[in-house]
């Protein structure tokens, strides 16, 4: 009785130890998604956010009319938000800030897949799809596919 006493108590410990380790990950994934994707590119335009939370190789890959694939690296996602500084549209002003909604964040090891929506002024836009791999120093977005909402 005692063994299965200790049996039980381990599993219990070690998937309670599981549990929090999958939460700390989970709280710093957001946090990338927070400061990279949404102060970065779509709500501030902070260069420096961009830089720290996604990784010098991404790409986001557009799915075309005619079925071909397109990519945006790094630095084409950095140009598009200072051209949308010039143009005054970043900094968004409160109440037309881009918010995320997440739907499932699946992590393994030192990878993670994100689903969520975009949403704009109430009404979502696109489901994101982000993939993230675990560095030295933290999460950085690696890749993005996206599904346009209506389409």
């Amino acid at each position: 009785m005692k063994k299965y006493i200790l049996l039980v108590a381990t599993t219990l410990l070690a998937f309670t130890s599981f549990a929090q380790s999958d939460k700390e990950e989970v709280k710093a994934i957001k946090q990338v998604i927070q400061t990279a994707y949404l102060d970065g590119t779509q709500n501030i335009g902070d260069m420096d956010k961009i830089d720290a939370g996604f990784h010098p190789d991404f790409r986001m890959q557009v799915l075309e009319e005619d079925g071909s694939l397109s990519n945006v690296d790094r630095q084409g996602w950095k140009q598009m938000a200072k051209d949308n500084l010039e143009k005054g549209i970043l900094p968004r002003p409160e109440g037309k800030q881009v918010s995320v909604n997440i739907l499932n964040i699946d992590i393994e090891k030192y990878a993670a897949s994100v689903k969520m929506e975009y949403i704009l002024e109430g009404k979502t836009i696109y489901i994101d799809y982000l993939q993230l791999y675990k560095f030295s120093d933290g999460w950085k977005i690696v890749n993005k596919i996206y599904y346009t909402v209506g389409q």
